[in-house]
C-alpha cells in the first residue's frame, strides 16, 4: 500500500469513530477551540477526550496551538485524491494523460468524442477485464461498473471489437495494440 494510502486510510479510521468525528466536527464549526469548551460542549470526561483528540491529531486532523485545538482538513482532500487514485481505473490511466479528463472520482464521466480518444478509453476499459478466459456478462458487468455504466462500457468494447460477445452472452477479450 503507497503511503498516500496509508494515511487516507489512518484518517478514515480516525473518522470512522462517532466520538471522534463529532470532536472534530465541534473543532472545525468555530476552528479554534480551548479544550474545555470542546469538553463541555460535547460531554466526555477529560480522559477520554485526551485520547480521541490524540488519535485525531496522529492522523493529522487535528493540532493543538497553545493550548487551543485547529482543525486542519486539508487532509481529507488528499484522502479523497488518494482514494480516487486507487480506483480500477485511475490506477489503468496514468495521471498526465488526456482520458483523465473524462474521470470524475475515477469512473467515466462521459465517453471521448474523437475516436483516438475513444478507442484508447476502451483499451482502458478493456485493461479491467482478464485476458484468456471467457466471463458471464454478470461477470463483465460487475468488473465494469467499478468504472461507469457497465451497459454503455459492455456496448463500447464489444462495438470497438476489444470483446467477442457470443450469442449466450459470454464475452471474451480480444488482443489488442491499441495504448492507453
Amino acid at each position: 500500500m503507497s503511503a498516500e494510502l496509508s494515511a487516507a486510510a489512518a484518517a478514515l479510521q480516525a473518522l470512522s469513530n462517532p466520538t471522534r468525528l463529532a470532536i472534530l466536527a465541534a473543532v472545525s464549526d468555530r476552528n479554534e477551540r480551548r479544550v474545555p469548551v470542546v469538553l463541555g460542549e460535547l460531554g466526555f470526561d477529560m480522559k477520554a477526550l485526551a485520547k480521541e483528540i490524540g488519535r485525531l491529531t496522529e492522523a493529522g486532523l487535528l493540532t493543538k496551538v497553545r493550548g487551543q485545538l485547529v482543525a486542519d482538513l486539508s487532509p481529507l482532500a488528499g484522502l479523497a485524491h488518494a482514494v480516487v487514485e486507487a480506483t480500477a481505473l485511475a490506477r489503468v490511466i496514468p495521471p498526465d494523460s488526456p482520458l483523465r479528463r473524462f474521470l470524475v472520482r475515477g469512473r467515466i464521466q462521459t465517453l471521448p468524442k474523437r475516436p483516438e480518444d475513444l478507442d484508447a478509453m476502451a483499451a482502458a476499459v478493456c485493461a479491467l477485464l482478464p485476458e484468456g478466459r471467457t466471463l458471464t456478462e454478470a461477470e463483465v458487468n460487475d468488473r465494469l461498473a467499478q468504472a461507469g455504466d457497465p451497459a454503455v462500457l459492455r456496448r463500447l468494447l464489444v462495438d470497438k471489437h476489444f470483446v467477442r460477445r457470443s450469442a449466450s452472452a459470454e464475452y471474451r477479450v480480444i488482443e489488442h495494440t491499441i495504448g492507453v
